[in-house]
């Protein structure tokens, strides 16, 4: 439901405008480790402990969706119909506070927080087509950064700790087919990262912004590649007949997670940032799908779909303990750890009623009673 494509949500933009991706198949075991390692007792005794709480934090007839928090944990920014048409939202991490910055007729979406929590950026379409905009973290002066008569989708900012300056990378199609780019937070020095005639996206930054991983059909399916930050030597670090989609770095930049449907079922699988000692995590009959670190890299979220339902799930990195957070009486998608590990955020719904947002308080009953609205 965010930027951060899922492999369906990207087969629904890339089937929008007209590209022949390839239907999602399996792809074999071949080199991928089953020996466990990196196994960490501490981390699988606090998933082991853990009791948590969900909190609903908002409660309207429209869609809330893609919830992404502030740099400091203090809010929330997120997508809502509530007034009409999609518009960009914040609310204190209580859910207090609702504020409408765009206030635009258009279609507004996927926010993303500067890595100062300075500003937002995001998508809107108040020109005639989708395109990039700027605006302060309070709605006050929006900016078309694009500026470009094609589509400019699923922008990121570039990671806090980078030394090469502030960048937001995006795929647009402007060249025939979507490729990435990247710009200055002002718009300014427009560059292209990959030139195929294929579809990239799920596009994201190591951690010291000297690589980018993302998601390339142009072998005819959906695998996952690598190249340098300003987008030199691309290589595959998947090869298969089938589709890997979905990768996530680790905090530390030494691994990355991503999903795959090699063993004939969508499965949680990590692997070494060079491609190397691919290890399957996940052994379940459900789908699994957006995997996201917590902050201290010792855990993994992700959403785990099945016929009764979907839940939001936790596994450590060896993949020894996994534990489900949520029942599984409703539809969820897409977690978000707050900056401090300590709770999760992602949306949820009943049946045909409308996608909300809650809260998962991870650490016991009393931390929630102290934050609930």
């Amino acid at each position: 439901m965010s930027h951060k494509m899922s492999h369906k949500m990207r087969a629904v933009l890339v089937f929008a405008q007209l590209f022949n991706l390839a239907v999602l198949t399996s792809c074999g075991m071949r080199g991928v480790s089953t020996e466990p390692s990196g196994f960490d007792a501490t981390a699988a005794e606090r998933i082991n402990r853990t009791t948590p709480v969900v909190v609903r934090l908002t409660s309207t007839e429209t869609d809330e969706e893609n919830p992404v928090w502030s740099p400091d944990g203090t809010r929330l920014a997120f997508e809502s119909g509530r007034d009409g048409n999609k518009e960009i939202y914040t609310m204190d991490a209580d859910g207090g506070r609702a504020r409408n910055l765009t206030q635009n007729p258009a279609e507004d979406d996927d926010p993303i927080w500067s890595p100062d929590g300075k500003h937002l950026v995001f998508v809107s379409n108040r020109d005639g087509n989708k395109e990039i905009y700027l605006m302060d973290s309070d709605g006050s002066h929006q900016k078309n950064l694009s500026r470009n008569a094609a589509n400019d989708r699923w922008p990121i900012w570039s990671p806090p700790a980078s030394n090469n300056g502030v960048k937001i990378m995006f795929i647009s199609d402007r060249s025939g087919s979507w490729d990435l780019f990247s710009m200055n937070p002002d718009g300014s020095d427009t560059r292209r990262l990959t030139a195929t005639a294929a579809v990239e996206d799920n596009q994201k930054w190591s951690p010291d912004m000297k690589h980018v991983v993302f998601v390339s059909n142009q072998t005819g399916h959906n695998e996952i590649y690598i190249m340098g930050g300003g987008g030199s030597t691309v290589r595959p670090l998947t090869k298969s007949a089938g589709e890997s989609t979905c990768p996530n770095w680790s905090p530390d930049g030494k691994h990355l997670t991503f999903v795959s449907n090699r063993t004939g079922n969508w499965e949680l699988y990590v692997m070494n940032a060079d491609g190397l000692d691919q290890r399957q995590l996940t052994r379940t009959p459900e789908e699994e799908d957006s995997p996201r670190w917590s902050p201290d890299g010792k855990m993994i979220a992700f959403v785990s779909k099945g016929t009764a339902g979907a839940t939001i799930s936790v596994v450590d990195l060896a993949g020894r303990i996994q534990k489900t957070m949520t029942d599984a009486v409703s539809e969820k998608e897409v977690p978000s750890w707050s900056p401090d590990g300590s709770r999760i955020s992602f949306i949820g719904k009943e049946n045909s009623g409308p996608w909300q947002i809650f809260l998962m308080h991870l650490w016991g009953i009393q931390q929630a009673r102290q934050e609930r609205p």
